[in-house]
């Protein structure tokens, strides 16, 4: 089923005290899984420190049939970063898994994948719009990731089931330690619908602190943009959106009751620069994604894009999948000022267009 340097990727990742830096340094010194393996030995201490070299010997000994075992018999699958089904989005980031271990149905490329995040301690108003929003989002071919944590997760999680739609959870242990554990069939649910639940973490891990800080990473490594409703201080949230500002992700959050605890960071981080978002609509116009309303209007968009000159053409389609800057669209379509000028208001007054604030425009949605 796996190769031999497969498998011990997978050696490595069933050490819960193997740190990046440590992966790192063995890729360096034996320069690959494979070689670390073969030529394991006393070496190993100075290069991942104590408990992962003890971590590592005792499962060498165990011998790699038997962690191929472990997962046969668990119904768990890995994929790694140079297989085609490994996510295209994940592995862009610095700090992406090698091996991911998961349940369900994993795909190289969610084309259009959004992170609903948020209080495990949310009110009714959160809860409710975090289900309509990801049911919508899903509604819209939208693949809605969380971490199936109590409150927004959950919601999130069920509001794309309940839209029909594919929905991938993250989880901060290991497959078989799904935590909470209430949560088991709604685990179940999204693997049977076509989704996936996914880890790093062996199967055995369990849902220890740390874990999930570090789990956060993948969660907004896995999509195009995070939504935020309701959030505290302190809060792994907090985190979420830190690796989605570092990772290049669009961020946006959900405005709530101004008297609500839960909404002092939503409302701080719109403040700061986040998209407003009060509905799933928000996030496909600002993500230059097309709602299956507009998908159906668009054979008699085409009839009008018959009388464009191929020019104008050219830059209608640079507006395409997403919203871009007059600088941009002038040098995609190695126009000048002058010129890109006179094609823009030819599209806009056909309709074809608009501008928004500050010299940039989009595809018109309406």
């Amino acid at each position: 089923m796996y190769t031999f340097d497969q498998l011990a990727l997978i050696w490595l990742a069933f050490s819960e005290s193997l740190t990046f830096k440590g992966r790192e340094r063995l890729m360096d010194h034996f320069g690959t899984a494979q070689k670390a393996f073969n030529a394991w030995g006393s070496k190993a201490y100075d290069l991942v420190g104590p408990k992962a070299c003890e971590e590592l010997t005792a499962l060498h000994k165990r011998g790699l049939s038997g962690m191929q075992a472990i997962l046969e018999q668990s119904d768990i699958q890995a994929v790694f970063r140079e297989d085609d089904n490994y996510p295209m989005l994940l592995n862009e980031i610095t700090d992406a898994p090698e091996v991911l271990f998961y349940r369900g149905a994993m795909e190289k490329a969610d084309e259009r994948a959004v992170a609903i995040i948020g209080s495990r301690r949310e009110t009714r108003y959160g809860r409710e719009q975090a289900f309509k929003i990801a049911r919508d989002l899903a509604q819209n071919g939208v693949t809605v990731v969380s971490g199936l944590a109590y409150g927004i997760d959950t919601a999130a999680h069920l509001g794309a089931l309940d839209g029909g739609g594919r929905t991938i959870a993250v989880l901060g242990s290991g497959l078989n330690r799904i935590y909470p554990k209430d949560n088991i069939p709604l685990a179940d649910k999204i693997i049977r619908s076509g989704g996936a639940v996914i880890s790093e973490l062996p199967p055995e891990s369990e849902p220890l602190a740390y874990h999930f800080p570090v789990r956060n990473r993948i969660v907004s490594g896995l999509v195009h943009g995070v939504l935020l409703i309701e959030a505290r201080e302190k809060s792994g949230t907090m985190i979420t959106v830190g690796h989605a500002l570092t990772q290049g992700r669009d961020v946006f959050a959900l405005p709530g009751p101004v008297d609500a605890p839960g909404s002092v960071v939503p409302h701080r981080f719109l403040r700061e620069g986040a998209r407003l978002c009060t509905c799933a609509n928000d996030i496909l116009e600002d993500m230059g994604w097309q709602s299956r309303e507009m998908q159906m209007m668009m054979p008699g968009v085409a009839a009008d894009l018959d009388d464009l000159t191929p020019v104008q053409r050219s830059i209608y389609d640079s507006l395409s999948d997403e919203v871009r800057s007059f600088e941009d669209v002038m040098s995609l379509n190695d126009l000048s000022p002058g010129d890109l000028n006179a094609h823009i208001t030819m599209l806009e007054i056909r309709g074809l267009i608009e501008s928004l604030p500050g010299r940039i425009y989009r595809m018109k949605r309406n």
